[in-house]
């Protein structure tokens, strides 16, 4: 190994070790923890004690720096390892075993991505399409932010984001009866491909026996068909007649920041794809909930008229969506359940904006590779204390005013939202992304009228009980979707890179997010619905994410966490 190739492990490394351990003592796994003046922050798993230099910040997040974690040894300190942690922390069980290897395969494929990719740089200037390669960082708190399971080098450098290869979907025709689908009109897949390929396709269905109407086209991610073809069910299915593989369809793609979503790579405008894939990143296996893809398009419409009946989505919290319009699954009830699906949302290169306006959330609290802030030239010309100031007021407002006044809840986080700008400075809110993770409290609907009876579309939300799909119990469970993604894992990144570049403390952010928030309340009459969600209570609960990668048969609940909101106003 070369020394620069050295220097990069090392440092992909010491990143997933540092948000192990932060992530670690955020959920409550020390079994001591001290952090004293010279900001050093000592605590033990079990009998083992470790120490790093680092703060406490917003929300509980634990920020250690980088390389400075440490692990007693005897009588002598020394640095830590992941496997330091990972043997310290619990016992051994096929879950930590999972663990240590997306942590090890997060490392392998974060070293190779150094490897292969330039180093951009300026990226605050790239268009919405790069910025979905470029940001590659991945999650900034999971500590298996690539770890991407069943990737071999070679799946990584022809569908991992960062590498911006295009290809292109492979095409599967199902029996009828294998397949849902929810289109929005019956010349769905011309103008989706194009009329001369969709006769192309046409022709092969005929020639395989397999012609529309009998069969059901399904485009599948390539990764995920090469897996399909060693499973008993697809093959089965195959050799009884009730599928038919007619090769790679379609324009070509590329991958998003998610791996899963694709972009057209041709013809940007067009819409992206939301594929299953049998891949594990982070805590979820990406495959997709078959019931939550079927109401795919009844959700995205819902939401569009929710926000068509309120004008201050339009001139005062503004404040667009990427519909979710076309969706099939294939094998409801199946061992291959949610292995089979496909969703078309929207581009957001289809809004008329120009490219270089729109930045994904997240972006704003990453660093060039020279340290630099990407969001440094935005602040040089707007001015640190009016930029923060429309920050709060275009990406917090709006997912704010859905909440409080209409009772729904966004899944709010930074790959979630795209903000829209001039010249950095920010102009609206774009989200996406609502199939699975918009939630609802039925009482405190503003227009129940709207909502959607989706026991109509799909069985599963017949008898379904409260909290398991969309819609809540309580206002609490929209707080803590919303608070969660959108600040707890979200502008709670943006608030430590002010603090560290700009000198700004982080609880002056929060103060000025409770103060905006108190004043939006005065403003439209809704202290009594703000004061329903209870969102300045000292504690609330944050999602444990490492707790549910080494406890996955434990119900999650959560873990409480300090409420940076909860502070004198002022």
């Amino acid at each position: 190994m070369s020394l620069h190739e050295s220097l990069n492990r090392a440092t992909a490394a010491s990143r997933v070790l540092r948000q192990l351990c932060e992530a670690l003592l955020c959920e409550g796994w020390a079994a001591s923890l001290q952090l004293d003046r010279s900001r050093t922050v000592s605590w033990s798993f079990r009998q083992t004690r470790f120490r790093a230099r680092g703060r406490r910040g917003a929300f509980g997040r634990y920020r250690l720096q980088e390389g400075s974690i440490e692990v007693r040894d005897g009588s002598t300190w020394r640095p830590a390892s992941t496997e330091d942690a990972l043997a310290a922390v619990t016992e051994p069980s096929p879950a930590l075993d999972i663990l240590r290897a997306d942590l090890a395969h997060t490392e392998h494929l974060s070293d190779l991505s150094t490897l292969h990719i330039p180093t951009a740089t300026r990226r605050h200037r790239l268009g919405i399409s790069a910025l979905e390669t470029t940001l590659h960082e991945g999650h900034p708190y999971h500590p298996c932010y690539k770890a991407r399971s069943g990737f071999t080098d070679a799946d990584h450098l022809a569908y991992g984001p960062e590498h911006g290869q295009t290809f292109r979907l492979t095409g599967v025709l199902f029996n009828h009866s294998l397949v849902q689908q929810e289109l929005p009109h019956q010349d769905f897949w011309t103008q989706e491909l194009g009329r001369e390929e969709w006769q192309r396709i046409t022709a092969l269905a005929e020639m395989q026996g397999a012609p529309p109407g009998t069969f059901h086209l399904l485009p599948l991610h390539p990764w995920q068909h090469a897996k399909l073809q060693s499973d008993p069910l697809f093959n089965t299915w195959r050799n009884a007649g009730r599928l038919a593989e007619i090769g790679p369809i379609g324009e070509a793609y590329r991958a998003t920041q998610s791996v899963r979503t694709l972009m057209n790579a041709g013809t940007p405008a067009h819409a992206h794809v939301k594929t299953a894939m049998a891949m594990r990143n982070t805590s979820a296996l990406r495959t997709l909930a078959p019931e939550s893809v079927a109401v795919a398009p009844a959700i995205s419409n819902w939401l569009a008229q929710v926000l068509d009946s309120d004008p201050l989505f339009t001139n005062r919290y503004p404040l667009t969506i990427l519909p979710e319009y076309a969706a099939i699954t294939a094998g409801r009830g199946t061992a291959l359940d949610g292995h089979l699906a496909a969703i078309w949302r929207q581009s957001p290169e289809a809004l008329g904006l120009p490219a270089n306006s729109m930045m994904p959330v997240n972006g704003l609290a990453l660093t060039d590779p020279d340290g630099r802030p990407l969001i440094a030239p935005w602040i040089e010309a707007h001015g640190l204390d009016a930029w923060l100031a429309r920050l709060i007021e275009v990406a917090v407002l709006p997912v704010w005013h859905l909440m409080v006044a209409h009772g729904i809840g966004l899944e709010a986080h930074g790959q979630n939202l795209i903000l829209s700008h001039e010249d950095g400075w920010p102009t609206g809110l774009i989200a996406r992304d609502f199939h699975e993770s918009l939630e609802y409290v039925p009482d405190l609907l503003s227009r129940p009228d709207l909502c959607p009876d989706l026991s109509q579309i799909d069985a599963a939300y017949k008898h379904a009980p409260l909290d398991k799909f969309h819609r809540m119990s309580a206002p609490e469970e929209l707080r803590w979707l919303v608070m969660d993604t959108l600040f707890v894992f979200n502008l709670a990144d943006v608030s430590d890179l002010l603090q560290r570049h700009y000198g700004l403390a982080e609880a002056t952010f929060w103060r000025r997010v409770r103060t905006r928030l108190d004043r939006y309340a005065a403003e439209h009459g809704m202290q009594d619905r703000q004061a329903v969600f209870a969102p300045f209570t000292p504690q609330i609960r944050a999602e444990s994410l490492i707790s549910r990668k080494l406890e996955p048969e434990s119900p999650q609940h959560g873990h409480l966490i300090a409420n940076a909101l909860a502070t004198d106003k002022g």
